[in-house]
């Protein structure tokens, strides 16, 4: 028996003994079948139903597990949850199957059909992904390895699919889309490249791109209604605001427009994206690294793109407790926290890395906050939201515009000091050897007294 497939093995034995064919039951598939009858997976068949009994379903979730440890690209580029049907599948032929009888060949035929399988349902994909950024009419422009269009310039394009009668209805898809942009106001049209991937993974690859180059807008220019920006099909609330009240008799009502990008008039978005180039370029590389799955420091680099989304969400969320919560999980991230007392040290390096502040310092001028009580505080809020200290809808105190500030600034720095570690001699991907990088730079650009 090799030795490389010795857990593959044992764990295909394992479910050969708990796999069994029922006739369908009298009663529809339910949790509480299953769980009276011991089952832990159920496939319903022609005829009957193919199950794992309870026993067997942990080694089931192993084996994909395993599967997954053993082609790396598959977990990258496939639903985990279409692993997992795909696996059921091919243990069908092991229904009634005599345990022992498995051997290595079973194991090589299984590493096999999955590499097959994986191969089959990828391909290089172009993935098209419905923008609200702003009303502007305003040339083409790329962060990274996501490129907009405005909607009038979609149609004459290389996003469009030009040609004969064989593109017909390719064109058709393509003006269904615009034409539902159009509906929903949605005036910029972003595309992805994404390799490696099969359909359902690529397209939501693509659309967590989108999500994190639109936050290098965000960080970019946090002031000019860029906290709402998003993909037409992620939360957004509607493009405006109707109240109406009744006191007295009396009836009040009002309207108030949403559009994210309402202040970037003609010009705008051209201007910040030349004056704020370091930035895109820093947030386009990490996001490149995403896309393609291929990173030049995977724990820093992925750190990054998961605080930037929490950031992302945490914007164009209204209830202050919730985007505090989800303000300072950014951070938790982005340091890769494993505890509370770890969390409040690692915020105070990045005060220290970033801002040059001390423990004892003000955190901002005039003010009777130190560095250190700024993050105790950060982590005790954090901690009596998601606890339930605080009242999550009547919650006082709150500095969401305070902490917003903090976390853009935070992930700006952040993003551009890690494109420079990303260039510099023998980069190491880790936390404190990043921050510790990025003191000793700016010590290093201190001029020295005579």
């Amino acid at each position: 028996m090799p030795e490389s497939l010795a857990q593959e093995i044992g764990l295909l034995r394992t479910l050969a003994s708990h796999l069994e064919r029922r006739p369908l039951p009298l009663e529809k598939v339910t949790q509480e079948l299953m769980h009276r009858e011991g089952l832990g997976r159920v496939r319903e068949k022609a005829g009957g139903i193919i199950s794992i009994r309870m026993p067997g379903h942990h080694a089931f979730t192993e084996l994909t597990e395993c599967l997954l440890d053993r082609l790396p690209a598959m977990e990258r580029g496939t639903l985990y949850a279409d692993i997992q049907i795909e696996l059921f599948n091919f243990l069908e032929d092991y229904v009634g199957r005599e345990p022992s009888t498995l051997k290595s060949k079973d194991a090589e035929s299984l590493v096999t059909h999955f590499e097959k399988w994986f191969s089959d349902k990828t391909s290089p994909r172009r993935v098209f992904v419905p923008c609200v950024i702003s009303r502007t009419r305003e040339p083409r422009f790329e962060i990274g390895p996501v490129t907009f269009e405005f909607i009038d310039r979609v149609a004459t394009s290389d996003f469009y699919p030009h040609g004969g009668e064989d593109t017909v209805l390719d064109r058709h898809g393509f003006d269904d889309l615009v034409r539902w942009m159009r509906e929903r106001d949605a005036d910029w049209l972003a595309r992805v490249s994404v390799d490696g991937c099969a359909q359902k993974r690529a397209e939501e690859i693509a659309e967590l791109a989108v999500d994190l180059v639109i936050v290098a807008l965000q960080l970019s220019a946090p002031n000019l209604d860029t906290r709402t920006m998003t993909r037409l099909d992620a939360r957004r609330g509607t493009s405006r605001k109707v109240t109406l009240s009744e006191a007295d008799g009396y009836h009040w009502s009002s309207w108030t427009r949403k559009e994210p990008g309402l202040a970037i008039g003609a010009g705008t978005l051209p201007d910040i994206l030349q004056k704020a180039a370091p930035i895109f370029t820093a947030v386009g590389n990490v996001v490149r690294s995403f896309a393609s799955g291929s990173f030049r420091l995977p724990k820093l680099e992925r750190a990054w793109c998961d605080a930037a989304y929490w950031l992302h969400q945490a914007l164009a969320e209204s209830i202050d407790t919730i985007a505090i919560a989800k303000l300072e999980t950014a951070l938790e991230v982005l340091l890769r926290a494993e505890s509370t007392r770890g969390s409040q040290q690692r915020i105070l390096e990045i005060l220290s890395a970033f801002f040059d502040l001390g423990p004892d310092d003000p955190i901002a001028p005039g003010s009777l906050l130190s560095a250190q009580q700024f993050a105790k505080n950060v982590v005790t809020d954090r901690s009596r939201i998601l606890h339930g200290t605080w009242s999550t809808l009547n919650a006082r105190g709150i500095d969401q515009a305070g902490m917003e500030g903090f976390v853009v600034s935070v992930l700006r720095t952040a993003v551009i000091e890690l494109e420079a570690y990303a260039h510099s001699a023998g980069p190491v991907d880790d936390i404190d050897a990043f921050l510790s990088w990025v003191r000793q730079r700016k010590m290093a650009s201190i001029p020295s007294k005579a």
